[in-house]
């Protein structure tokens, strides 16, 4: 009986994908995981651009790393966001899943608009496949 728990809890949790989760729900990425600041102070002339990562237990061990045009911004971990100020124009946000997690580099092209935030989310689905993708919530 013991030799069957582990297949089936890793199994069950292989089921559970993650949940997005609000902007007001998502606590900031501490400054020590920040590495390029320059896009963190509002402008009158910037767009913000929130990027939070979904709430759940699977991929929780690991933390994802948020590039912009392949620069790397910040380390999020489950729960978290960073939010962008960008000038109008466009960008690549890049995702990539840290540590033993499964899942390579997701991408999505921005189009900003000036003072038309925008809102990404990062997780993963039922079947363990890693996204970064625009988001309602």
């Amino acid at each position: 009986m013991k030799s069957l728990l582990v297949p089936v809890l890793l199994v069950s949790l292989c089921g559970c994908a993650t949940r997005p989760i609000s902007n007001a729900e998502a606590k900031p990425v501490p400054l020590s995981r920040v590495f390029d600041v320059s896009h963190s102070t509002p402008g009158a002339s910037t767009t913000k651009v929130i990027v939070k990562r979904d709430a759940g237990i699977l991929g929780s061990a690991c933390s994802t790393r948020i590039f912009l045009n392949a620069a790397p911004v910040a380390e999020l971990d489950s729960g978290e966001k960073i939010e962008l100020h960008l000038l109008a124009g466009e960008y690549i946000l890049s995702a990539w899943p840290n540590g033993m997690c499964g899942g390579g580099m997701s991408e999505s092209k921005l189009t900003l608009i000036q003072g038309k935030e925008q809102n990404f989310r990062v997780g993963y689905g039922s079947n363990g496949d890693f996204y970064l993708n625009p988001t309602a919530f």
